[in-house]
């Protein structure tokens, strides 16, 4: 789920990019993008692409508009392969009228569980994860010695931020193990 930018390290070179989301002016100006679509979620959940298509699916800053957000994690699970991973990550910003009245009225905490519970609604997804990096008071976010700090850096968003960040992942059927 993209927009403009897709918050990836520009350093980093990935085989296939794909964006989802509202704005096709917005979509068509991410220089990451190889392929992107429109479509609207809380309308039509089913996405036309493949079943067991991507190693890695990212939901930056969207999570609180999904108005289905079960149907929409489970198709996240359809296009995911083995072992694949979806990342889906927020901060404390929000439209306040376009978000679900959960969001708008649960605190950080709520709001992280909220995820967790889209996850564990859908059969194969592994024990989610939590990532909270909380901004330091030199404005960027502390990175610390989390294991998972590489996706806070993934995404581009240790440095140059004063908002929190949080990301709940999970892993379809197993987290692989690389050594």
């Amino acid at each position: 789920m993209s927009s403009w930018v897709s918050h990836l390290p520009p350093d980093v070179k990935y085989r296939r990019v794909v964006g989802h989301g509202m704005n096709a002016q917005e979509l068509a100006r991410n220089p990451r993008l190889d392929y992107f679509f429109v479509k609207d979620l809380n309308k039509e959940q089913t996405l036309e692409l493949q079943s067991a298509s991507f190693d890695a699916v990212l939901c930056t800053v969207s999570v609180q508009y999904l108005q289905q957000p079960e149907r929409v994690f489970a198709e996240m699970f359809r296009v995911l392969r083995p072992g694949g991973v979806f990342i889906v990550s927020f901060s404390n910003r929000l439209f306040y009228e376009k978000a679900i009245s959960a969001w708008r009225d649960g605190t950080a905490y709520s709001r992280v569980q909220l995820v967790v519970q889209y996850f564990q609604c859908i059969e194969g997804f592994t024990q989610p994860e939590v990532i909270r990096k909380l901004p330091s008071s030199g404005g960027g976010l502390q990175d610390g010695n989390s294991p998972f700090g590489w996706i806070a850096r993934f995404l581009g968003l240790l440095s140059g931020s004063s908002d929190p960040f949080y990301a709940v992942i999970a892993y379809k059927n197993f987290k692989p193990v690389f050594e």
